[in-house]
Protein backbone atom coordinates (compact mmCIF):
# COMPACT_ATOMS: atom_id res chain seq x y z
CA UNK A 1 0.00 0.00 0.00
CA UNK A 2 1.39 3.80 -0.93
CA UNK A 3 -0.63 5.26 1.75
CA UNK A 4 -1.31 3.93 5.44
CA UNK A 5 -4.22 6.41 6.19
CA UNK A 6 -7.21 8.06 4.67
CA UNK A 7 -9.47 10.83 5.31
CA UNK A 8 -12.79 11.35 5.00
CA UNK A 9 -14.35 14.96 4.74
CA UNK A 10 -17.97 16.00 5.42
CA UNK A 11 -19.66 19.57 5.86
CA UNK A 12 -22.58 17.84 8.65
CA UNK A 13 -25.87 17.17 7.84
CA UNK A 14 -27.35 19.59 5.71
CA UNK A 15 -31.10 19.63 6.79
CA UNK A 16 -32.47 21.76 4.04
CA UNK A 17 -30.71 19.24 1.68
CA UNK A 18 -32.07 16.27 3.43
CA UNK A 19 -28.84 14.69 2.42
CA UNK A 20 -25.55 14.16 4.37
CA UNK A 21 -22.30 14.39 2.46
CA UNK A 22 -18.73 13.58 3.02
CA UNK A 23 -15.80 13.12 0.42
CA UNK A 24 -13.08 10.36 0.36
CA UNK A 25 -9.70 11.68 -0.51
CA UNK A 26 -9.66 14.82 -3.37
CA UNK A 27 -11.58 13.01 -6.06
CA UNK A 28 -15.05 11.74 -4.37
CA UNK A 29 -17.76 13.20 -3.11
CA UNK A 30 -20.79 10.78 -1.88
CA UNK A 31 -24.03 11.68 -0.35
CA UNK A 32 -26.43 9.73 1.79
CA UNK A 33 -30.19 10.75 1.60
CA UNK A 34 -32.62 10.73 4.86
CA UNK A 35 -33.50 7.13 3.89
CA UNK A 36 -30.02 5.34 3.68
CA UNK A 37 -28.93 7.74 6.17
CA UNK A 38 -31.49 5.92 8.72
CA UNK A 39 -30.90 2.66 7.52
CA UNK A 40 -27.17 2.83 7.66
CA UNK A 41 -27.56 4.29 11.29
CA UNK A 42 -29.86 1.74 12.75
CA UNK A 43 -28.01 -1.16 11.29
CA UNK A 44 -25.06 -0.14 12.92
CA UNK A 45 -26.63 0.45 15.97
CA UNK A 46 -27.36 -2.98 16.19
CA UNK A 47 -23.55 -4.31 16.00
CA UNK A 48 -21.98 -5.00 19.18
CA UNK A 49 -18.52 -3.22 19.93
CA UNK A 50 -16.66 -5.97 18.76
CA UNK A 51 -18.64 -6.20 15.45
CA UNK A 52 -18.37 -2.43 14.77
CA UNK A 53 -14.61 -2.32 15.02
CA UNK A 54 -14.29 -5.59 13.21
CA UNK A 55 -16.67 -3.95 10.35
CA UNK A 56 -15.00 -0.82 10.17
CA UNK A 57 -11.37 -2.61 9.83
CA UNK A 58 -12.45 -4.30 6.86
CA UNK A 59 -14.24 -1.68 5.31
CA UNK A 60 -11.10 0.75 5.62
CA UNK A 61 -8.78 -1.73 4.77
CA UNK A 62 -11.27 -2.77 1.95
CA UNK A 63 -11.20 1.27 0.99
CA UNK A 64 -7.64 2.05 0.88
CA UNK A 65 -7.12 -0.82 -1.52
CA UNK A 66 -9.34 0.88 -3.98
CA UNK A 67 -7.64 4.29 -3.22
CA UNK A 68 -4.34 2.60 -3.97
CA UNK A 69 -5.78 1.06 -7.37
CA UNK A 70 -6.81 4.88 -8.19
CA UNK A 71 -10.68 4.33 -7.78
CA UNK A 72 -11.93 2.91 -10.95
CA UNK A 73 -15.03 3.58 -11.98
CA UNK A 74 -16.72 -0.01 -11.30
CA UNK A 75 -15.28 -0.02 -7.71
CA UNK A 76 -17.12 3.75 -7.15
CA UNK A 77 -19.92 2.13 -5.17
CA UNK A 78 -17.62 -0.34 -3.02
CA UNK A 79 -15.64 2.55 -2.18
CA UNK A 80 -19.13 4.67 -0.84
CA UNK A 81 -20.23 1.72 1.15
CA UNK A 82 -17.00 1.56 2.57
CA UNK A 83 -16.48 4.78 3.21
CA UNK A 84 -19.96 5.19 4.55
CA UNK A 85 -19.51 2.16 7.27
CA UNK A 86 -16.16 4.03 8.80
CA UNK A 87 -17.61 7.15 8.72
CA UNK A 88 -20.62 6.17 10.63
CA UNK A 89 -19.50 4.14 13.07
CA UNK A 90 -16.52 6.58 14.15
CA UNK A 91 -19.60 9.08 14.36
CA UNK A 92 -21.24 6.73 17.27
CA UNK A 93 -17.71 5.95 18.54
CA UNK A 94 -17.54 9.93 19.08
CA UNK A 95 -20.66 9.79 20.61
CA UNK A 96 -22.88 11.32 18.24
CA UNK A 97 -26.15 9.74 19.06
CA UNK A 98 -28.81 11.02 15.76
CA UNK A 99 -26.90 11.27 12.37
CA UNK A 100 -29.13 14.17 11.21
CA UNK A 101 -26.67 15.75 14.48
CA UNK A 102 -23.59 15.08 12.42
CA UNK A 103 -21.44 18.20 12.55
CA UNK A 104 -18.58 19.28 9.81
CA UNK A 105 -15.69 16.90 10.65
CA UNK A 106 -13.10 14.72 9.72
CA UNK A 107 -12.64 10.82 10.11
CA UNK A 108 -9.39 9.79 10.07
CA UNK A 109 -8.22 5.89 9.59
CA UNK A 110 -4.85 5.13 9.53
CA UNK A 111 -3.50 1.73 9.37
CA UNK A 112 -1.50 1.76 12.64
CA UNK A 113 -3.84 2.85 15.01
CA UNK A 114 -6.55 0.45 13.33
CA UNK A 115 -9.01 2.80 13.91
CA UNK A 116 -10.45 6.05 12.75
CA UNK A 117 -10.44 9.42 14.94
CA UNK A 118 -12.56 11.93 14.39
CA UNK A 119 -11.95 15.90 14.54
CA UNK A 120 -14.62 18.18 14.72
CA UNK A 121 -14.20 21.30 12.72
CA UNK A 122 -14.70 24.63 15.36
Amino acid sequence: MSDESFTLVSPGYRPQAGRLAFAIGASLVAEMDDDDLAQSWQAAEELTALEAAELSEAAALHLMELLDEGLPAADLSEAVADAAVVFLIAMKRHGIADPKRIPACAVMWNLHAERASVHIAS
